[in-house]
Protein backbone atom coordinates (compact mmCIF):
# COMPACT_ATOMS: atom_id res chain seq x y z
CA UNK A 1 0.00 0.00 0.00
CA UNK A 2 1.45 3.35 -1.01
CA UNK A 3 0.95 6.84 0.43
CA UNK A 4 -1.23 9.61 -0.99
CA UNK A 5 -0.62 10.75 -4.54
CA UNK A 6 0.28 14.45 -4.72
CA UNK A 7 -0.21 16.01 -8.14
CA UNK A 8 1.77 19.16 -8.86
CA UNK A 9 0.74 20.78 -12.11
CA UNK A 10 2.77 23.95 -12.73
CA UNK A 11 0.69 24.79 -15.82
CA UNK A 12 -2.61 25.15 -13.96
CA UNK A 13 -4.54 28.40 -14.02
CA UNK A 14 -4.45 30.51 -10.83
CA UNK A 15 -7.82 32.13 -11.52
CA UNK A 16 -9.12 31.25 -8.05
CA UNK A 17 -6.25 33.05 -6.37
CA UNK A 18 -6.75 36.13 -8.52
CA UNK A 19 -10.49 36.11 -7.82
CA UNK A 20 -9.83 35.82 -4.09
CA UNK A 21 -7.46 38.80 -4.15
CA UNK A 22 -9.93 40.93 -6.11
CA UNK A 23 -12.83 40.03 -3.81
CA UNK A 24 -10.71 40.83 -0.74
CA UNK A 25 -9.88 44.26 -2.15
CA UNK A 26 -13.55 44.91 -2.94
CA UNK A 27 -14.66 43.93 0.57
CA UNK A 28 -11.99 46.08 2.20
CA UNK A 29 -12.94 49.05 0.00
CA UNK A 30 -16.59 48.62 0.99
CA UNK A 31 -15.72 48.48 4.68
CA UNK A 32 -13.59 51.60 4.34
CA UNK A 33 -16.38 53.42 2.49
CA UNK A 34 -19.01 52.72 5.12
CA UNK A 35 -16.74 53.34 8.14
CA UNK A 36 -14.58 56.29 7.04
CA UNK A 37 -15.96 57.55 3.74
CA UNK A 38 -19.00 59.59 2.80
CA UNK A 39 -21.22 56.59 3.49
CA UNK A 40 -20.40 56.78 7.20
CA UNK A 41 -22.78 59.65 8.00
CA UNK A 42 -25.99 58.16 9.28
CA UNK A 43 -29.21 59.80 10.34
CA UNK A 44 -31.10 62.29 8.23
CA UNK A 45 -28.31 63.04 5.77
CA UNK A 46 -28.31 66.82 6.22
CA UNK A 47 -24.58 66.81 6.96
CA UNK A 48 -24.56 68.36 10.42
CA UNK A 49 -25.67 65.29 12.34
CA UNK A 50 -28.43 67.23 14.04
CA UNK A 51 -32.12 66.66 14.09
CA UNK A 52 -34.04 68.94 11.75
CA UNK A 53 -37.53 67.81 12.72
CA UNK A 54 -39.79 70.66 13.89
CA UNK A 55 -40.86 70.74 17.52
CA UNK A 56 -44.58 70.08 17.84
CA UNK A 57 -46.64 72.84 19.44
CA UNK A 58 -49.55 72.26 21.79
CA UNK A 59 -52.59 74.51 21.57
CA UNK A 60 -54.50 75.00 24.80
CA UNK A 61 -58.23 75.20 24.16
CA UNK A 62 -59.81 78.53 25.07
CA UNK A 63 -61.95 78.70 28.15
CA UNK A 64 -59.93 76.36 30.30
Amino acid sequence: MSGPVIVNNPDRNNGGLLLGIVLTIVVLAGVWYFIFGPGSSGGNGNGNGGDNNPVPTLAVPQGS
